[in-house]
């Protein structure tokens, strides 16, 4: 953050942009904070998960009645996707927290029917993302995740799924105007080709279809030229707080039209665009440092490791969300409140034992 408000220094951006990248900035350091600490003062130690699955169940509960009471105008799966949003994180831990912890949540007499409702809610939101998010919690929990032999054997497994899973889904036959399932497996496709396939950011402008389908590198790449042709302080300190991506074109959002966007898809690129290499150098660290941080953590209380494990994979979530939806930046960001949870959590374990 301090980087890019230094790089904001005499260029001429609005204020109000300006203050608004620097709250977008400071978000997660807050929400860190303050989960930290307001966890860490409850006495109760299965609190937290307590509300999270509550919250997440709310969720389900008013997703599933979406989709009921609507059952017979859903015609494609993107009215089934609007229907409750694009993603729900929270339903996806809430799932980790009954699956993969011991703790005794309400409703315990109900805890099957609880997964089930959840469980169905989260597929129906076919979010891809949120697949992979619970992948990986699956393999922290396994153990998978700590640096060893099990970690070799869980990235080749991972990369054998992921290369099969491909090769399977580029095979079927689909095209943009595919409806029902080969529509939402035309999305998965282009999903895949849009991370390694090159794009002539001129000539897809002529096609306002594909260009749509490869938004997400569309934005990575202009940002990029922005940066590139403010020479070399913008490479090190970026385009500083309020800056805005130009986009040569339009985008509709929320009825509007927009030639300029204050941030972009990719977590990556946007700590790029706005505070150069030392910002994202910052942000990788930060995400790296959770990782190695509680890698050898010696203990025989299975709660604390169990926290340790969960923690670990968080530091992969935040990795997976930076590369399509902000990262830790993105308004409602789950993964900065479930780190800041699992720490303080580890710290009420700790003193729990340190007393009995």
């Amino acid at each position: 953050m301090f980087i890019g408000i230094i790089s904001s220094y005499e260029l001429k951006h609005s204020f109000y942009e300006f203050l608004k990248d620097n709250i977008y900035f400071i978000r997660p350091v807050t929400i860190l904070t303050a989960t930290y600490f307001s966890v860490k003062r409850i006495k109760t130690k299965n609190y937290v998960f307590n509300a999270l699955v509550i919250v997440a169940l709310f969720f389900a509960v008013n997703h599933l009645f979406k989709i009921i009471i609507n059952i017979n105008n859903i015609n494609s799966y993107i009215y089934l996707r609007n229907l409750g949003g694009k993603q729900n994180h929270i339903e996806a831990i809430a799932l980790v927290f009954l699956w993969f912890t011991p703790y005794v949540t309400v409703f315990a007499r109900y805890r099957k029917l609880i997964i089930f409702v959840l469980l169905v809610s989260f597929v129906l939101y076919l979010s891809r993302t949120m697949f992979i998010i619970l992948f990986i919690y699956f393999l922290g929990y396994k153990g998978y995740l700590f640096l060893n032999k099990r970690f070799i054997k869980a990235i080749f497994a991972f990369a054998f799924t992921i290369a099969t899973f491909g090769f399977i889904v580029t095979n079927i036959e689909t095209n943009r105007d595919s409806k029902g399932l080969k529509a939402f497996i035309y999305k998965t496709q282009n999903s895949l080709t849009e991370l390694f396939e090159p794009i002539d950011t001129k000539n897809i402008l002529k096609d306002r279809r594909v260009l749509w389908e490869h938004w997400r590198a569309y934005e990575a790449i202009k940002a990029i030229d922005q940066v590139n042709g403010n020479g070399f302080k913008a490479w090190i300190i970026g385009m500083g707080f309020g800056s805005q991506i130009e986009l040569d074109t339009y985008v509709n959002l929320d009825g509007k039209k927009f030639t300029k966007l204050p941030s972009i898809h990719n977590g990556f690129i946007n700590v790029l665009f706005k505070s150069g290499i030392l910002g994202l150098m910052c942000y990788v660290f930060f995400i790296f440092h959770i990782f190695f941080a509680h890698q050898k953590i010696l203990t025989k209380d299975r709660n604390i490791s169990l926290m340790h494990k969960l923690i670990i994979a968080s530091s992969l979530y935040m990795l997976v969300n930076s590369f399509v939806i902000n990262g830790i930046f993105r308004p409602g960001e789950f993964s900065i409140f479930l780190y800041g949870a699992l720490v303080a959590s580890i710290y009420k374990f700790k003193k729990s034992d340190s007393t009995t």
